[in-house]
């Protein structure tokens, strides 16, 4: 078994995993070593489904690379998040500045540093800023190679659990990539989150 965690900056109230920053939560309960309610603040993130031409990693690599309106370069943060549709898009006012198809939906989170006013604004019309409200969570951890089959087995066992804790699924499963797609395939970290009430 992995055992996972984030380092907090002494510095700054930021969290981070290995050397990025990562979004703060509260566990709210332990249902296995590999399984727990989360609660997740508001968070602001950046997302694309791809394009005819590019990948939904694509596009948003090129954003944070600098292909927005201030071309500002900024920070990766982690986790990647795939499959989540329930983000809503920001309203940002005109005066403020791992391979995956292009029909999937992902997500970079922003550093916290950011908000919906000071984010740059992307310059492809296939990515949007979105505001990601604040949500509890049922997750489970693993490593290991990632694909679908694997996925699809951990959310079943997610889900098998939670039917058992009594806990009611409010939404659909997504995904969380911590890592690199060039670290070792033990290193990695991945989590299969579902929106509970």
């Amino acid at each position: 078994m992995t055992s996972f965690s984030a380092d907090v900056n002494a510095n700054a109230d930021k969290v981070y995993y290995k050397d990025n920053e990562t979004i703060a939560y509260d566990t709210v309960a332990s249902l296995s070593d590999d399984i727990e309610i989360r609660s997740y603040p508001s968070a602001l993130a950046v997302m694309s489904k791809g394009s005819s031409d590019n990948g939904a990693f694509r596009l948003l690599f090129n954003y944070i690379s600098g292909e927005n309106k201030t071309q500002s370069e900024i920070a990766m943060t982690s986790p990647v998040e795939m499959g989540n549709n329930s983000a809503q898009s920001a309203e940002i006012s005109m005066t403020s500045p791992v391979e995956v198809t292009s029909s999937n939906t992902m997500m970079f989170f922003l550093p916290s540093k950011y908000t919906a006013d000071s984010a740059p604004v992307p310059t492809h019309a296939n990515v949007q800023l979105v505001e990601v409200p604040a949500r509890k969570v049922a997750v489970i951890r693993y490593s290991g190679f990632n694909n679908d089959d694997k996925r699809n087995a951990y959310t079943e066992t997610l889900m098998s659990t939670l039917k058992e804790n009594n806990y009611k699924v409010i939404g659909k499963p997504s995904y969380l990539g911590y890592d690199s797609p060039f670290t070792l395939p033990w290193n990695k970290r991945h989590e299969v989150v579902i929106p509970v009430e």
